[in-house]
This record gives C-alpha cells, structure tokens and sequence, in this order.
C-alpha cells in the first residue's frame, strides 16, 4: 500500500460496541475515493484508557492503533494526529457514521488553496423534540459565529502550526480547533469552511441521557464564561462520565 493521502483519526473511549460500524463507514467512503481521486486512507483509532475491548476490537478490524492513557478528548485526537501519515487529516467520533462521497469532498476542499480547513453538516441517527430543539440551537450558533464542527479537516502541517488540539480544554474542542483554523487562514485569505453535501451522522446519546431542563441549563451556562467552563472538567463531567452504549 503506497503512503496515504488522507487519514482519519477516531478518538475511542469505551467503543468496543461503535468501532465496527464507524470504521466500516469510513472503509465504504475510502474505497469511492480511491476511485475517485487515486487517493489511499489510513484510519487510526486511538484508545483513550479504555476499559473495554475497544483496542481489541479495533486491531482484529486491520486499522492502527494507538494508546493515550489520559482521559482528554483534545490529547486522544492529539495522539491520533502524531500517527498519522497523511498530508490531510480528519476526525471522526466513534459513534458516528459518514456518508460514501464525504472523504471525496474533504479532499477537494482541502486541494482548494482558498480553504484553510472545515467541518461538515451534521445529522442525528434519530429524532425527536428534545434532539430537535438542540439541533435548532447548534444551527443558530453555526449561523451566526461562521463556525461549525461534524468531521473536523486540515492539512497536516497547518494542524501542528499551532500545536493542535487545546488539551487543556474537556469539551468543544472541536469549536476551538474551527477558530484556530479561521485565524490561520485569516491573514492568508483562506476560510474556513462547511461541507453540506456530505454528511455525518451521529448518535444521539449524549442528548438522550441528559434531561431536557439539564442540557438547556448546560447550554446557557456555556454562553457565560465559556473559556473557563470547558477547561473545568467537573462542569464538563457529562462528557466522561457516561458510559458508552
């Protein structure tokens, strides 16, 4: 196998259950864009102290495989990007599935000179009010701050340009990685930039398991004092310590 074009990373805590179907997602695209653009994909799947079989599990599906002992979203993905080999990489949660054309498109943006980096449209693996209403929020937030998140992606080299992944951050580190981006590209007349007609598409967990008047709660709580609240990890304890399904 030559040296791939692209890789994608997936940050697993407990995943044993969601690694199969990610991953076979991801094989399905990769195999398009190969096709398509000639291009080869490495999926690394960094096991953030599991105590599950996620490792396991990941290794008898062919992919790498990498270890961070500490429980950080933003140095799990960190982790996962020191691997990597591609000159363009992508991030993908464990409990997502991506549409076939979607890494074909993550190329061509990234082939774009006027595009320093992007995320992707999001949609729910179900719906209902409550997930309805969080994802009416989130649209409003899209709208207004010309940032969004879904399949986080970027030249390699401009990753590391400003060390990557806050890893003093618990939680929307995918948010910050979008302003990082925006910044670097400013001074270069390079945007950053959303794909709508590839998607992912995500479970719903995270909302399901949190009440209704909890999650509004959390979410205006986010809106004051946000820098500080995503570096508190006892605010942002939902985020770890719900266990996978």
């Amino acid at each position: 196998m030559s040296e791939p074009t692209l890789s994608v990373i997936i940050p697993a805590w407990n995943e044993e259950k969601n690694i199969p179907r990610v991953v076979a997602s991801i094989r399905r695209a990769a195999e398009r864009y190969q096709q398509e653009r000639g291009g080869e994909v490495e999926i690394i799947v960094v096991d953030n102290n599991s105590s599950d079989r996620t490792a396991e599990v990941a290794r008898s599906l062919g992919v790498t495989v990498v270890h961070e002992p500490v429980n950080n979203i933003g140095k799990a993905r960190n982790a996962g990007a020191r691997a990597a080999r591609g000159r363009y990489i992508a991030f993908c949660d464990a409990d997502n599935e991506i549409t076939e054309n979607l890494l074909v498109l993550i190329h061509d943006h990234l082939e774009d000179p006027r595009i320093v980096g992007g995320g992707t449209w999001i949609e729910p693996a179900r719906r209902n009010l409550k997930i309805n209403f969080f994802y009416f929020l989130w649209g409003i937030y899209v709208r207004f701050s010309g940032v969004g998140v879904g399949m986080m992606h970027c030249r390699r080299d401009d990753f590391w340009s400003f060390g990557g992944f806050d890893e003093t951050i618990y939680a929307a580190e995918d948010v910050q990685l979008a302003y990082d981006l925006k910044k670097l590209g400013r001074p270069r007349g390079q945007k950053f930039e959303l794909i709508r007609k590839g998607w992912i598409i995500t479970s719903t967990r995270k909302i399901d398991q949190t009440p209704f008047w909890t999650m509004v709660a959390k979410l205006i709580g986010f809106g004051f004092g946000l820098q500080k609240k995503i570096r508190d990890k006892q605010y942002c304890e939902h985020w770890y310590e719900k266990a996978a399904r």
